[in-house]
């Protein structure tokens, strides 16, 4: 049985009531990398809000690996110093580094929900680090224990959710 949405906050709303989100790379791919249109309104808006320090948030330094490596894909090397540069502006983000904690907790979540290395330690990070939302994007994600996790998809334009 599924749970109803929370239609009762918009999607900035619950970002800057937590006390620590944890982005995914692919949110922050869109943004920088501009790749769907329909999804930058939403994108555009936690940006600002990083930009503004409303939102305290982090992102593994894999997320950085995970951008370049598209960006070096799409034959576009000399957008990779820019891309690195503009993670920096973000006072309201910080990049965590993978630690032994972060990979002993990125076996287990690996182990239980399958799926990529990079996922399981971007979630890893986010549970490390006591992260109490977890913001990303077409990942098929609904629920991480302990952990509110937040697809962009489900927030249209107006930013409460479906």
């Amino acid at each position: 049985m599924t749970e109803p949405a929370d239609t009762s906050q918009t999607l900035l709303e619950k970002l800057t009531a937590a006390s620590l989100v944890h982005i995914d790379a692919r949110v922050l791919a869109l943004h920088l990398l501009g790749d769907e249109a329909a999804l930058s309104s939403q994108v555009d808006g936690v940006m600002e809000a990083l930009k503004s320090g409303a939102i305290k948030a982090q992102t593994s330094s894999l997320s950085l690996y995970q951008i370049l490596a598209e960006v070096y894909r799409s034959g576009k090397p000399g957008l990779a110093g820019e891309v690195a540069k503009a993670l920096q502006v973000y006072t309201g983000l910080s990049m965590v580094p993978a630690t032994p904690d972060v990979a002993v907790q990125a076996a287990e979540v690996r182990a239980q929900l399958g799926g990529r290395p990079e996922r399981a330690l971007q979630i890893a990070t986010a549970l490390v680090a006591d992260a109490e939302v977890y913001l990303t994007t077409r990942s098929g994600l609904k629920r991480i224990a302990g952990m509110s996790v937040l697809n962009l998809e489900d927030y249209p334009t107006g930013g409460r959710s479906r």
